[in-house]
């Protein structure tokens, strides 16, 4: 009985020995190929832009689709720099082919009017009667617009001619009554007196002297 049972498994195990001869055990699988780094997009080297007539920092680097920051520090300018025609400007960052299409100023219309998208508005006059502080701060509420030619008078007469200046909309410009350079954010009338007076009625004209803004002096 014993040798019975030794011989089965026996025969077991040899039959086991065989069918692992027959069917071998799977191959391990095939690692999968390492995947290729993407490559990274190699930064569009800086573009240089010239000023043209009319230009302002601010309009460029709207065209070209950066911040103003990044304009001045890319060209070492501080907020109040005054650029000119013919002056080349480092365009920072990496750009699109071409630069983003920007809405033209809106034509001047004759007479002007809130429905014309015409909106001035005085925010205020600071330091009334002092030269050194006296200063008009004029707002746009409405579209962009140039104020090339505008001129802003009181009722003595005094008369001041805006230069050439795009204020684009949720823009403001102070105008001060003493000298200074100007720039896009700040005019001076180069008075060496006062020009405003409390109670004093003012008017700002356009180009063909239609009165755009009546305003009085606090």
């Amino acid at each position: 009985m014993i040798w019975n049972l030794v011989a089965a498994c026996g025969v077991g195990i040899l039959a086991l020995w065989g069918i692992e001869r027959i069917w071998p055990l799977p191959p391990l699988p095939t690692p999968l190929p390492t995947a290729t780094p993407i490559p990274t997009a190699t930064p569009r080297p800086p573009l240089m832009y010239t000023v043209q007539p009319g230009d302002t920092l601010i309009g460029i680097a709207a065209r070209y689709g950066v911040s103003l920051e990044s304009l001045l520090r890319a060209n070492g300018l501080s907020p109040e720099a005054v650029i000119y025609p013919g002056q080349v400007l480092r365009i920072p960052g990496e750009l699109p082919a071409a630069p983003l299409p920007i809405p033209s100023p809106t034509p001047l219309p004759s007479p002007a009017s809130a429905a014309d998208g015409i909106r001035l508005r005085v925010l205020e006059i600071r330091g009334v009667g002092d030269v050194e502080q006296e200063t008009l701060v004029l707002a746009n509420e409405g579209a962009t617009l140039s104020l090339a030619g505008w001129r802003l008078r009181d009722t003595d007469g005094n008369l001041f001619v805006f230069p050439a200046l795009t204020l684009w909309t949720g823009s403001r410009v102070a105008v001060h009554t003493r000298a200074g350079e100007n720039t896009a954010t700040d005019l001076y009338w180069g008075r060496d007196g006062a020009v405003w007076q409390p109670s004093e009625r003012g008017v700002l004209e356009d180009p063909e002297g239609t009165v755009v803004l009546e305003f009085r002096v606090p």
